[in-house]
């Protein structure tokens, strides 16, 4: 084979390696003709979201800009899909009913799958995820495990995974010992009311509580995570309207192509959280985790 055309073949190899990068960070036009016709014509996907959730979604700096693994992910899903996500921050109890309204083609905001919620919308897995108690640094109350709230206040948010479980703990406190649960809109007021007394214990994503807790202000009380304990380990997801399957579909195609081509792992790895990665997409898969309410 003479230099000419072993330099040929390079060329090629390198032009065919070239167009396969360009393709795999561009308009995907399969994946694109899987959108529903709205969203095509629209060019955008509107996305329910509360960004006070990091790593996941939270604002950056400027308290304006979304940042996070989440909203990453939706910029990558995007560019495939050629249309634009328009994140509309929301308080997080108000998504899913904002999606059975319309007023959100989807929600994203570190949603977990679970067996009712699939009974009212479709659950796009994409990661696994868990929830872990938070107490003020030194653990003063001594709180190692969900049965040692009893007795004490915790706080939650509004419509979220902790709050069920608290509920469901506090029916099994006795009644000299009674948990008191607080709702919250958010989980920045959350920690407000724990730095200030007024609860004991919250939980949260254990994903979204070691990064907030590893980046606390200083000049402020600080929190910790209670570790050796874990609850409602099970998938985290993306929320679509029942009545919207061609953009389920479309989502979850769009995501996998991202586990396929490894831009997944590498966003995961960036945010820290490797060991939360999926290999494989499911749909609407709770029953895999059917005791994901499960206390101790």
């Amino acid at each position: 084979m003479t230099n000419n055309i072993k330099l040929m073949l390079a060329a090629a190899v390198l032009s065919s390696m070239a167009v396969g990068a360009a393709s795999a960070t561009g308009v995907d036009p399969k994946l694109q003709a899987m959108l529903p016709a709205k969203i095509k014509s629209a060019g955008e996907i509107k996305v329910g979201t509360e960004p006070q959730t990091p790593p996941y979604d939270f604002y950056a700096e400027d308290n304006k800009t979304i940042t996070g693994l989440e909203k990453e992910l939706r910029d990558e899903m995007g560019t495939r899909l050629g249309v634009k996500f328009t994140d509309m921050p929301a308080q997080f109890a108000s998504i899913i009913p904002g999606i059975q309204a319309g007023r959100f083609d989807m929600g994203m905001s570190a949603f977990g799958d679970f067996a009712d919620r699939e009974k009212i919308v479709d659950v796009v897995n994409y990661m696994l995820e868990g929830t872990s108690l938070i107490v003020l640094d030194g653990n003063p109350k001594g709180i190692h495990k969900m049965k040692d709230t009893c007795g004490i206040k915790a706080g939650a948010v509004q419509g979220s995974i902790p709050l069920q479980l608290l509920d469901k703990q506090a029916t099994l406190c006795p009644t000299d010992k009674q948990l008191t649960v607080m709702q919250f809109p958010s989980n920045d007021q959350i920690k407000i009311a724990l730095q200030s007394g007024r609860v004991d214990v919250s939980m949260d994503t254990t994903g979204v509580a070691a990064y907030s807790l590893a980046h606390q202000p200083s000049g402020s009380k600080k929190l910790q995570l209670v570790t050796g304990a874990q609850y409602a380990v099970g998938y985290q997801a993306m929320l679509v309207s029942k009545q919207t399957p061609e953009l389920r579909d479309a989502l979850a195609a769009t995501m996998q192509s991202m586990i396929d081509d490894g831009t997944y792992a590498k966003l995961f790895g960036k945010w820290g959280l490797g060991e939360n990665k999926l290999d494989k997409v499911t749909i609407n898969d709770a029953a895999r985790f059917a005791d994901y309410m499960k206390l101790d």
